[in-house]
């Protein structure tokens, strides 16, 4: 059995994706402005605005923002939820919303949700996480469904009011445009770093104290060391610890400050698509329990905050559209994918999925995927309309620019909107968002 402390840390939340289009642009189409499309499993009659290019508590230092579709004074169309300006379906009193034990196999609990942090600014967040200004941010690459091990994959991390995609937004070449997003246009790194293989782990001294051994028996991921995850070679077969993700680590990254990740995989024949871990903050409350059980070895006792950012392979770009009925996603789109997780508690537990959780966005994608309960299942269910036990959701092919993700669920004996965050989709990208909270997704 781990100890409690390493199975708390690794409370998973896979992040969000973002993907954007009306109908199919023609190769080389630039980003326009923000406006809304059908879409399947949408919430209908929905209709954008143009974007703002001034900032507000939920966007970013002067990037264009989501104006919002609703307020008090002006309500959503049939009857849907207004949260956080966005049209959200309103959730059933037979779809009551419930947060799963990510300890105990993401199953239903009885505990309260808990919501301090909804529609809170980034500055009332962050007035009570004192602690160290700086951490070492760690962990593996994680994947969204499958694809080769998550080695030889940047990762860079930019301050959020120093990142302009926009830049990029009106070079019509998709190739030109592309290589726009990885100069100094976008922002400049203030930290990057490549992942390793994770059988270099123990000379980067980037291992935990482990039992498992690689190939060894398993039952569960945690058992295995980094890099690694407990999985059948053969359906139905023994479960063995094998080789799975990438690892880094990127030292001096401030803490109680808005940032971005992004995810590059260095490989053409990998055939990733980037990342974008947006608007997370490292809150100095909470990092890593120090110790070796939570702990790589060459930063035990050291302030460390455990982060895994996920990254998407061609095959599940092209795959959750397909299943839910959408073509391919055109060149120039993106994907909105993660979890709707409560605000945790502080001094407690983080913060744990919600199950039956509807999602809204402001500029609206062709289809909402939802998914089966199953952490290694990534193929959405086509008839579920709200997240599963693992707070799992996928908004698929979105037109790029301004947006906001918004989502509801019922609470008590009332629909209860949780809050939204603004998010700018950069072109063939995974846009990946924490909401209701700030706090970067721990997985597996």
């Amino acid at each position: 059995m781990l100890p409690v402390q390493l199975r708390l840390l690794c409370a998973a939340a896979f992040g969000v994706v973002a993907l954007t289009a009306c109908g199919t642009p023609a190769k080389g189409a630039a980003i326009a402005d923000a406006t809304s499309d059908g879409a399947v499993g949408a919430a209908d009659g929905a209709t954008a605005t143009d974007a703002t290019a001034t900032a507000d508590a939920n966007g970013g230092g002067g990037h264009k923002l989501f104006v919002p579709l609703c307020d008090a004074a002006k309500a959503c169309p049939g009857g849907k939820l207004c949260s956080a300006g966005v049209c959200v379906v309103a959730p059933a009193a037979s779809e009551k919303a419930v947060i799963t034990d990510p300890l105990k196999d993401y199953l239903p609990t009885d505990e309260p949700l808990e919501f301090g942090c909804v529609d809170k600014s980034f500055e009332d967040l962050a007035k009570t996480a004192t602690g160290p200004t700086t951490a070492t941010i760690w962990g593996r690459v994680d994947r969204f469904g499958g694809g080769p091990l998550t080695q030889n994959v940047e990762v860079a991390v930019f301050k959020l009011a120093d990142f302009k995609p926009e830049a990029c937004a009106s070079i019509e070449d998709d190739d030109e445009r592309a290589a726009c997003y990885h100069s100094d246009k976008v922002g400049k790194p203030i930290g990057i770093t490549t992942s390793m293989d994770p059988d270099k782990a123990k000379e980067a001294g980037l291992d935990l104290s482990q039992s498992k051994k690689p190939d060894d028996g398993c039952e569960a991921h945690l058992e295995c060391p980094s890099g690694y995850e407990c999985r059948s070679k053969q359906s139905n077969g023994p479960r063995y610890c094998v080789k799975t993700h990438g690892i880094y680590a990127i030292e001096n990254v401030p803490t109680n400050t808005r940032l971005v990740i992004r995810v590059h995989g260095l490989q053409p024949k990998d055939k990733w698509h980037d990342s974008y871990y947006w608007d997370i903050v490292l809150f100095a409350d909470h990092l890593d329990k120090k110790g070796a059980a939570t702990q790589p070895t060459k930063y035990v006792d050291k302030d460390t905050y455990r982060t895994n950012p996920t990254i998407v392979g061609e095959g599940q770009w092209t795959l959750v559209p397909n299943t839910i009925g959408i073509q391919d996603i055109p060149l120039g789109n993106g994907v909105i994918g993660g979890r709707i997780r409560d605000c945790g508690k502080s001094g407690g537990r983080g913060g744990w999925a919600i199950h039956n959780a509807k999602v809204g966005l402001g500029v609206l994608p062709k289809g909402l995927a939802f998914f089966n309960n199953n952490e290694d299942n990534t193929v959405p269910v086509k008839t579920n309309t709200a997240t599963d036990t693992l707070g799992r959701f996928a908004a698929v092919d979105i037109k790029p620019g301004p947006n906001r993700i918004s989502a509801a669920a019922w609470v008590g004996d009332k629909a209860v909107p949780l809050g939204g965050v603004d998010v700018f989709v950069v072109p063939d990208a995974l846009m990946i968002v924490s909401l209701p909270g700030r706090i970067p997704v721990l997985s597996k």
